[in-house]
């Protein structure tokens, strides 16, 4: 019997980058903005941001958000949350299975990670197991 958590099959979020910006007041770091949405059920598997920190803002729907095994909290349209660098987010769903879920996420991270062979891919990275 595996201990490996099993793929989800609710349908996956859709991710669109808005913008990339370096910082030139913060050399090194760069300002990624993401919107993020969810169909109806929608979810990421537990994931990391690459070091990042992350602020979420919900434009519609509810954004079901647990951190590092703490309980998962329901986000409303104009409300928002902060992911820390070394965040654990082990719930990110749609607070609904009838509508879905828009928000915008904001990250700053090491240019650097942007640099490699995986670009925007490296900014979430899934927990093992879940792909």
């Amino acid at each position: 019997m595996s201990s490996q958590p099993k793929p989800d099959a609710r349908p996956r979020e859709d991710i669109k980058i808005l913008y990339d910006v370096e910082l030139t007041n913060a050399p090194g770091k760069s300002l990624i903005g993401m919107e993020v949405y969810y169909k109806p059920n929608g979810t990421t598997p537990p994931h990391r941001h690459a070091g990042a920190t992350a602020v979420a803002y919900v434009l519609d729907g509810k954004f079901l958000s647990g951190m590092n095994g703490n309980p998962a909290v329901v986000y409303d349209e104009g409300q928002h949350f902060v992911e820390r660098p070394g965040c654990h987010h082990t719930v990110s769903d749609n607070g609904s299975a009838t509508a879905p879920m828009r928000a915008i996420v904001n990250l700053v991270v090491d240019t650097s990670v942007l640099k490699t062979e995986k670009g925007y891919a490296a900014l979430v990275e899934i927990d093992e197991g879940w792909e």
